[in-house]
């Protein structure tokens, strides 16, 4: 049975979630409460309407007989020509027929007779099956001055008013989710940033993460990786300086064995013993490789190369690493070429960004590699490209390595099968630890022939 994925939950989609929710209901309650205070208002303003309008036919109505009533004073004109509101005669009974004037269709009059008192003022009847909002003005003669509107007409003007006033509410909300979106989106471009310089960092790179810039609420994280990277650093050190420490003791006893191996030669023995002694030998000496290589590459790991000392003569390093192979490189007839010196270092005093120990070592790990896996008569090459960034190759016309193998060379102890050829395991990775502390990356590929092995090494720029 699969072991199901653990759920992640997105923060911003979250955030996005819960307050988008969160202002959609607000702002829907906001948008209804508004609606309807809104509606209420229009209504009100209609009923202000009717009556503005039934003011007016009344001061028509009067003036016919006192012309002076179109400009007099509204309380003037409501305490000499209507009756107030409380007043008995301020009714229009049932019964009665009343001339009741619309405010649509062209101010149409409609002659209504009413089953019920009507009484000065709003209210909310039904003419001829139509419901109407009335207002009721009783002059001071009797006559009965009505204005009327269609109830539909109210409720469409209330809910227009209404709407315009709520929509801007929701269309607010709208602005203002983009709005968070797009300040969240760009808050978390400090997080993408830091996972990106993280996931460029090198395996062997344990320097603490420079939290300048960052925000405070990542700075815990941040500060904690860094103690962590810092332990993680200090366990690293003190396990390469075991394995240094080991590997430098070993160095005397080893060396023990092989004085003692070389008088027992010099010793008469039998044919039988000189073979088992050779055998001794040749173990003692691969044993001593084995410690000189560890104890090269934990003090590669160990030591920081400073600014300063990275500077090496290029021809000058090349020439002792030659005299230091060459007579291995004679016993296979192996030619050693050097290209493009003369065209970019005529003078041979030409100097590159690597300490010279870690070149002389770089190149004489690879040109040793090449001259014991290629075939009697073959050829090595040392090709330099550029000097200013420095890019450098070491090719030769030998087996190669496989792209499936390339990738684990450069791990400590690997060793590919089927060569026939012994080895430690270490060289590739002391090789790949002093470029990386130099500031060069290495790239594996097939030669310029189509076989053999090309390794380059380029300034990281």
């Amino acid at each position: 049975m699969t072991k199901a994925s653990p759920k992640h939950y997105g923060f911003v989609r979250r955030l996005l979630t819960w307050g988008g929710c969160a202002a959609l209901i607000m702002s829907l309650a906001a948008a209804v409460a508004l609606f309807i205070t809104s509606y209420h208002e229009a209504c009100d303003e209609q009923d202000d309407l009717l009556e503005e309008v039934a003011g007016v036919l009344a001061r028509l109505d009067v003036s016919s007989r006192h012309p002076s009533a179109l400009w007099m004073d509204d309380d003037d004109f409501e305490d000499w020509f209507t009756l107030d509101e409380d007043s008995p005669q301020s009714i229009a009974p049932a019964g009665s027929t009343v001339l009741v004037r619309t405010l649509h269709e062209g101010g149409q009059t409609i002659r209504a007779v009413f089953d019920k008192d009507l009484y000065d003022g709003a209210q909310t009847l039904f003419i001829s099956g139509t419901e109407y909002r009335l207002y009721l003005r009783t002059l001071s003669g009797g006559q009965h001055i009505a204005v009327a509107q269609k109830m539909r007409e109210i409720e469409k003007i209330a809910r227009q008013t209404a709407l315009a006033a709520s929509l801007p509410i929701l269309g607010m909300s709208i602005v203002l989710f983009i709005i968070l979106a797009a300040l969240l989106w760009y808050s978390m471009k400090p997080i993408h940033a830091l996972t990106a310089r993280i996931n460029r960092r090198e395996p062997e790179d344990l320097t603490p993460i420079n939290d300048e810039g960052l925000p405070k609420e990542l700075l815990p994280m941040v500060r904690a990786f860094n103690g962590m990277l810092g332990r993680i650093n200090e366990l690293r050190q003190s396990e390469s300086r075991f394995v240094a420490d080991a590997a430098h003791e070993l160095r005397s006893p080893l060396a023990a064995l092989s004085l003692q191996a070389e008088r027992l030669e010099k010793t008469a023995l039998s044919d039988d013993a000189k073979k088992q002694l050779h055998d001794l030998r040749a173990s003692i000496d691969r044993a001593t490789r084995l410690v000189s290589q560890l104890l090269s590459l934990k003090r590669a790991q160990l030591i920081d190369v400073k600014t300063e000392d990275k500077k090496a003569v290029l021809s000058q390093t090349l020439s002792a690493v030659i005299e230091h192979v060459w007579e291995d490189a004679q016993k296979k007839n192996i030619q050693i070429e050097a290209k493009g010196f003369e065209e970019l270092d005529p003078d041979g005093a030409a100097e590159v960004p690597v300490a010279e120990d870690d070149l002389f070592a770089i190149l004489r790990n690879l040109v040793e590699n090449s001259i014991k896996y290629c075939p009697e008569g073959s050829t090595v090459c040392v090709e330099i490209e550029s000097l200013a960034p420095f890019k450098i190759n070491v090719h030769d016309d030998g087996p190669g390595i496989s792209p499936k193998d390339r990738e684990r060379i450069f791990d400590p102890f690997y060793r590919v099968l089927g060569t026939g050829v012994s080895g430690t395991g270490l060289g590739m990775a002391i090789v790949k630890t002093l470029a990386e502390r130099n500031g060069l990356s290495v790239a594996l590929s097939e030669a310029q022939n189509g076989k053999g092995l090309k390794v380059t090494f380029s300034q990281k720029i």
